[in-house]
């Protein structure tokens, strides 16, 4: 799901309207929340792979945004826009909704809900299975309103992955019977330290259209296109970018009126653990699934949280690279005995060292290294160290010997994190 708030218009009624179109802003990507959950933290899976526990999270974003709308003068929105997401071991819920009031006095309210359940890890693929529903109100009456459900397979490593899924759906305009829809959705993605790259294809077909409901050129009245995407995702504990650029290539003698071509720039600003300011600015093409047009905007929002989410959560990255249930069937896999901190005189550095019998593979992780996994050296008979930049104070941090469940390393305080799981409580000098 596309971060902030963007306004869009319901599909007007009267064409001839000026401004805001008589509508109320979309809840950017809800519709489409089934692709935007593969860019989850890179990993291509929506979920908060918790090792147990139920993690609770929430926001409000109060905003303004200024909207030029295909076919309609530029105008101004003002909305709120609260936000709930619930996430367990594999499974992940999310709710929202929007308030928005255009400069003319109209308003909109809009509601969508989506859940994500993924299967356990065979080696390096999981399935998912993903379900979405939103409704959009203009006044007294129902603007447009969609359903879908979406199947996926992932394939993910430590730094590079892809999917591919289908799905079907429906989508209605008013109260006009729902028009049938079929997507497919492939992607690959590939993490190079802080950044997320990736490129998507998503075609898309409608069982009818009519140009009451979409901005149609060409004869017929099913439509079959293609959206090709690529995007960038920047994470470092205290902000995020996010850019996509897309294009649309149409499949049928009927296409969507508005630019095929695409471009957006979102970031996020934590100043403090509860509080952030959300941008953004682009254009976006024409939405089937809401039935609405395209346009270009500009937006900021202030939002509270319940909390600042943590850049490349552990377990998110955990649960999608290991396949835990086969690696607990493995006999003989080494644990780390001993865990001791030390001080590099000449760089200043501290030199983290592990003693594990009989290892393949040791990895270390913590809030330090903004919980990417680092890899250890081998530094004598069963010894393994790193030395990493890590400042004074208390850090948590997670220990892995050959592809195993992240634990607490030896000799440190177990401790519960906000993710269900356990850390080592480690005290530096």
């Amino acid at each position: 799901m596309r971060p902030g708030l963007t306004a869009r218009p319901a599909r007007p009624r009267d064409r001839t309207r000026r401004g805001d179109a008589g509508g109320g802003p979309v809840l950017r990507g809800l519709a489409l929340l089934g692709a935007g959950s593969t860019a989850l933290g890179g990993a291509g899976i929506g979920v908060a792979q918790a090792q147990g526990g139920t993690r609770v999270t929430g926001s409000v974003d109060v905003g303004a945004a200024s909207v030029a709308y295909d076919e309609f003068a530029r105008s101004a929105v003002l909305s709120v826009t609260p936000m709930v997401r619930v996430e367990r071991a594999r499974t992940m819920f999310v709710a929202r909704g929007a308030y928005s009031r255009f400069e003319s006095g109209n308003e909109s309210v809009q509601a969508a809900v989506a859940a994500s359940v993924v299967t356990p890890a065979v080696w390096h693929l999981r399935g998912e299975l993903f379900g979405t529903a939103s409704t959009t109100r203009y006044r007294d009456e129902p603007a447009a309103s969609n359903v879908g459900a979406l199947g996926r397979l992932h394939w993910a490593d430590r730094d590079v992955g892809f999917w591919l899924g289908a799905g079907v759906g429906g989508v209605a305009q008013r109260n006009r019977f729902p028009s049938a829809l079929l997507q497919g959705d492939v992607g690959v993605w590939r993490r190079l330290g802080r950044t997320v790259y990736s490129v998507t294809a998503t075609p898309t077909r409608l069982g009818a259209a009519s140009a009451e409901d979409f901005p149609l050129r060409g004869d017929g009245d099913r439509l079959a296109f293609v959206d090709y995407a690529a995007s960038m995702r920047w994470q470092h504990p205290a902000a995020e970018v996010v850019a996509t650029a897309g294009y649309r290539s149409a499949l049928s003698t009927a296409r969507l009126a508005g630019a095929p071509r695409w471009l957006e720039v979102w970031t996020t600003l934590w100043f403090t653990r509860r509080l952030a300011l959300v941008g953004g600015v682009g254009a976006f093409p024409t939405d089937v699934q809401q039935g609405l047009p395209g346009g270009r905007y500009a937006s900021a929002a202030l939002r509270i949280a319940t909390g600042r989410p943590p850049v490349n959560d552990p377990l998110v990255r955990a649960e999608l690279t290991v396949p835990y249930e086969i690696n607990r069937l493995r006999r003989g896999r080494a644990d780390a005995s001993r865990f001791t901190v030390g001080t590099n005189a000449l760089t200043g550095l501290r030199v983290l060292t592990v003693q594990v019998s009989g290892a393949g593979e040791v990895e270390l992780m913590g809030d330090f290294t903004d919980w990417l996994p680092v890899r250890l050296s081998p530094a004598g008979r069963d010894v393994w160290r790193v030395e990493l930049p890590i400042a004074p104070g208390v850090h948590r941090v997670n220990l892995r010997v050959d592809r195993g469940p992240w634990t607490a390393p030896p000799g440190l305080t177990a401790v519960d994190d906000e993710f269900g799981g356990r850390a080592g409580l480690l005290v530096v000098q």
